[in-house]
C-alpha cells in the first residue's frame, strides 16, 4: 500500500521590502500636496481632508511647495507656489500612502465634476484619448506611418478662430471656421480640434438654445458621443 503524497504549501507570495521612513514621508507629504491642490491650491491644513500635520507642512514650506500664513483663530493658510504647481505636473504618477487617499479622490472627483460643467464638456472629451497609441490607427492604408499633422495647422485654425470671433475668448461658430478654412479636409480639422481640445487648448460646445441651430450648423457640428458641438472656444 502506497502512502499518499503530501500536496506541497504554495509558497507565499513575494512581499514587497519595506518602505523605509524616507519614502513614507515623502508619499504623506505628496498626499497633503494632493489634497491641498484639490482644494483649489489654497485652504486651512487643519480642515483639509486628510489633515495636514506640521511635519507635512513644514516640510513642503522648506521646500517651496507652498506659502504659510496665519489666518482667522491662528490657523495655517496654506498656498501653493509655483513651484508647487510644477512640482505637482511632474509627480502625478508618485505612490501614495493607502490611508487618506479617498478622500483626496473625492474632492479631485468634484473639481473635475465643476471643470466639465463650466466647459460644457463630456468626461469622454478629457479622458477618452488613449494612453498609447493605436498602430491600426495611426498608420495608413498601405501600412505605412500616416503622416505627422502639419505643424502649422492649429496655427491656422486660431487665426480662422481669430478671423472669425475678433478675438480670443469669444465663441465662434463651427460653420464660420470652416469657411475659413475651405483648403483643409473635414476629417484632419475634425480630429484637430478634438485633439486641441483634449489638451485643454480649446473647446466645442452646443448653442444654448437649440432653435437658433440652422441646418448649415447641424452640417458643420462635431459629432462628439451623441452630441453635436456647433461652437469653438479658444483662450488665450
Amino acid at each position: 500500500m502506497t502512502t499518499p503524497r503530501k500536496s506541497k504549501k504554495p509558497k507565499p507570495a513575494h512581499k514587497p521590502p519595506p518602505k523605509t521612513r524616507e519614502q513614507r514621508d515623502a508619499e504623506k507629504q505628496a498626499l497633503a500636496m494632493w489634497a491641498l491642490l484639490g482644494a483649489g491650491g489654497a485652504g486651512y491644513g487643519g480642515k483639509l481632508k486628510p489633515k495636514i500635520e506640521k511635519a507635512e507642512r513644514e516640510a513642503l514650506r522648506q521646500a517651496g511647495l507652498i506659502e504659510v500664513a496665519k489666518g482667522e483663530r491662528q490657523a495655517y493658510l496654506l498656498t501653493v507656489t509655483d513651484k508647487g504647481w510644477d512640482w505637482a505636473e511632474r509627480h502625478l504618477a508618485d505612490p501614495l500612502p493607502e490611508s487618506g487617499v479617498a478622500f483626496v479622490l473625492q474632492a479631485w472627483l468634484k473639481r473635475l465634476a465643476a471643470y466639465l460643467k463650466a466647459r460644457d464638456l463630456r468626461l469622454a472629451d478629457v479622458l477618452g484619448t488613449p494612453a498609447v497609441p493605436d498602430p491600426a490607427e495611426s498608420a495608413a492604408p498601405d501600412g505605412k506611418p500616416a503622416p505627422a499633422e502639419p505643424t502649422d495647422l492649429r496655427q491656422r485654425i486660431r487665426d480662422a478662430y481669430l478671423a472669425v470671433a475678433g478675438g480670443f475668448n469669444r465663441r465662434a461658430l463651427l460653420k464660420d471656421l470652416r469657411a475659413k478654412l475651405p483648403e483643409i479636409e473635414r476629417s484632419a480639422l475634425d480630429a484637430a480640434l478634438k485633439q486641441m481640445q483634449r489638451e485643454q487648448q480649446a473647446s466645442l460646445m452646443q448653442l444654448d438654445n437649440r432653435i437658433d441651430v440652422t441646418d448649415a450648423d447641424r452640417e458643420a457640428a462635431i459629432q462628439i458621443g451623441n452630441e453635436p458641438r456647433h461652437i469653438v472656444w479658444i483662450e488665450n
